[in-house]
């Protein structure tokens, strides 16, 4: 059965995939114009990431703490965990390897094997789509000229959405 992280995720990650069905219903010459569904859409598919890796994250270290809850201990750790999860802006494989081995004893990024996909690949295209959405957001376009390529290539918002499907897939599996 799938976590609720799992569902929410599920959720969010149907927006991304609605705004590239919307991008691909336009018109060609209209596509050029309306571009921005592209870049929202994988700025979605991110958030949907972010979103379920701290929800999951979350979920984890609540099981692990559930027998010293309410004690010294349990309160100390819960709270570093939160301050910690609280800062987890863009959770690239390094942030995601270095919560889950500090507070789950457990590197994640280990269980991220799939199809041709092995840990290092994973670990990098991770990595190069939230690199990708932090140039979306801050540059929105890479140049103001409206023939010039945009950031965002269709295909590669369809890729990352997959991505991200699987990578969701694997790390929900992963049993405590």
């Amino acid at each position: 059965m799938a976590s609720t992280s799992y569902q929410a995720f599920e959720t969010a990650i149907a927006d991304a995939e609605r705004l590239l069905v919307l991008f691909d219903k336009l018109p060609k010459p209209e596509q050029q114009t309306h571009e921005v569904l592209k870049r929202a859409a994988l700025i979605m598919a991110l958030t949907a990431w972010e979103t379920y890796i701290e929800a999951w994250l979350k979920t984890q270290i609540a099981k692990k703490l559930a027998a010293v809850k309410g004690s010294f201990a349990g309160d100390y750790i819960q709270k570093k965990f939160t301050e910690a999860v609280n800062q987890l802006n863009n959770p690239n494989s390094h942030k995601v390897r270095q919560l889950s081995q500090e507070f789950l004893q457990l590197d994640i990024t280990e269980h991220w094997l799939w199809n041709n996909f092995d840990k290092q690949t994973v670990c990098a295209q991770l990595n190069k789509y939230l690199s990708l959405r932090g140039e979306v957001v801050h540059q929105g376009r890479s140049n103001a000229e409206p023939n010039a390529p945009h950031l965002v290539k269709r295909d590669e918002v369809e890729k990352a959405i997959k991505f991200f499907k699987e990578l969701v897939k694997v790390t929900d599996s992963v049993a405590f």
